[in-house]
């Protein structure tokens, strides 16, 4: 099994030398192996380990008896431990969302907090072969799109890892057992109230028994095809919106229904998915059916101009031949203009090679030293920026907009201010201070998403490249890595 492990780190690119990682540990077998497994390749890799458990509450006494095992076996390992208590269903009230969903969020939420706290540069969590399978039946269950039935990615935003999901639960049953190694078992987990439960509990076993004995690898094979599918389809969505010119952040959004309907109709649902989710606030919020009564607006064969009301007050108007998507603006206690809230300022020092999450605005920048790049290549990747290092002057800073702050926009002649520049790409006042910039002690050298300055352009003289982008799905979702950089003092 260890071996199988090793394998899946290094096709996935998970570990590098020197590593510290937050371990999630529930207590259950699964995530109590992960801990082994890490401790095992502590030497290997020079890793440095630090457990985080997330009680939720929802088990009373059962739950603290976790806890304190966690305690008592990081203690034993010589492991650092971070415990949090919370009450999750006082955060589910008035909420119309599930408990699962909540402490998925909670939980994920409380383990970059934790990675951030201690220094750490990467997440471990336990999903396994049997989750992935599950995982999948599940979305089919559904009815979801590639975007479910990809199942669990081995890597999300370069921070979370998932060491174990090429292994199976028999096998890190086996596993514990050979080691020596007690674990907690869940009681919620046979619950059949839960959907999960009555997949692992009832129909996989079913399904193994009387139609395919090698039903869990079968569908973590599908997982994998569809995943790779999934990817090169992303990359071809972020291309098309970046030749558009449509940047994250952006407070509506018009695209030419002609150049539209000219995609071919699996790249236009991608497209629309991907803006709507761009206005929502959590991504499970747009479904199929928002996605499919879009595309009906956008075919219409006549002109006249239409809309639709979506969830989250995102509207979508059609007219002559533009198809606009923006968000309505809310009405409450008598007031006809929604409370404009100014994003936090925040700035961060740069030490490349680096990958950063911005919490205040939960957007997440990748840096990294790359070979020239070729013309082609940054054509065709508009939401990515190739600078020339050696024309910039350290510290390098991510930050966001400063009163007075100017910008040479590449490819214009000249300099003018940032704010003139929102103003001329559309880009609404309170989303502005949501728009991280690389700057360098002269000034602004890449607004992320958007333009990098002439002074740093790509040369035939230059020598070092620096590349920079935003690590997301696609540009638009909120992604659920970690950076780890430190922060410098704000000057309020």
């Amino acid at each position: 099994m260890l071996n199988q492990i090793r394998k899946t780190i290094e096709t996935h690119s998970m570990l590098e030398q020197g590593d510290h990682l937050v371990v999630a540990v529930s207590g259950g077998p699964d995530s109590v192996a992960l801990l082994r497994v890490l401790a095992l390749l502590t030497d290997e890799f020079q890793l440095r380990l630090t457990t985080a458990h997330l009680n939720h509450g929802l088990r009373k006494e059962e739950a603290d008896r976790d806890e304190a095992f966690v305690r008592r076996l990081s203690a034993g390992m010589g492991i650092a431990c971070i415990c949090k208590k919370m009450d999750i269903r006082a955060l589910q009230e008035g909420k119309r969302r599930s408990l699962e969903e909540i402490g998925r969020e909670e939980r994920y939420r409380f383990l970059h907090e934790t990675a951030e706290q201690c220094g750490a540069v990467k997440i471990a969590v336990g999903h396994h072969r049997d989750d992935q399978a599950e995982t999948v039946l599940h979305h089919l269950l559904r009815g979801s799109g590639t975007v479910g039935l990809r199942g669990i990615l081995p890597v999300r935003d370069g921070r979370i890892i998932r060491p174990l999901l090429d292994v199976g639960r028999s096998g890190i049953l086996e596993f514990l057992r050979r080691e020596g190694l007690a674990y907690m078992t869940d009681s919620s987990n046979e619950s059949p109230l839960f959907l999960r439960n009555r997949i692992r509990n009832e129909l996989i076993p079913e399904l193994v028994a009387h139609y395919n004995p090698q039903l869990i690898g079968g569908l973590c094979q599908t997982a994998g095809i569809i995943r790779r599918e999934d990817d090169y389809l992303r990359g071809v969505v972020r291309q098309i919106i970046g030749r558009w010119g449509i940047a994250p952040g952006c407070e509506e959004v018009a695209l030419s229904l002609p150049d539209f309907l000219a995609l071919h109709e699996a790249i236009q649902g991608r497209i629309i998915k991907c803006l709507l989710e761009g206005a929502a606030p959590w991504r499970n919020g747009i479904g199929y059916r928002h996605i499919e009564a879009v595309l009906i607006l956008a075919r219409r064969a006549d002109g006249r101009c239409v809309s639709l009301d979506l969830p989250f007050r995102i509207r979508v108007e059609r007219e002559r031949g533009i198809l606009r998507i923006r968000k309505e603006e809310e009405r409450t206690a008598g007031k006809k203009n929604r409370e404009r809230k100014t994003p936090p300022r925040f700035e961060y020092r740069v030490e490349v090679p680096a990958t950063i999450h911005l919490s205040e605005i939960d957007r997440t920048i990748r840096l990294e030293w790359i070979e020239k790049p070729l013309l082609e290549e940054m054509k065709n990747r508009p939401e990515t920026a190739f600078m020339d290092y050696e024309c910039m002057t350290p510290p390098l800073i991510l930050r966001n907009m400063r009163p007075g702050d100017r910008v040479e926009p590449l490819g214009t002649g000249g300099t003018k201010k940032l704010k003139d520049y929102f103003i001329d790409r559309k880009i609404a006042a309170r989303r502005r201070g949501e728009i991280p910039l690389l700057v360098d002690a002269g000034s602004i050298v890449w607004i992320a998403g958007e333009r990098i300055s002439e002074r740093v352009r790509v040369t035939g003289r230059t020598k070092k490249v620096l590349k920079a982008e935003i690590v997301v799905g696609d540009m638009f979702r909120k992604p659920e890595g970690i950076g780890t950089c430190p922060r410098k003092s704000e000057m309020i």
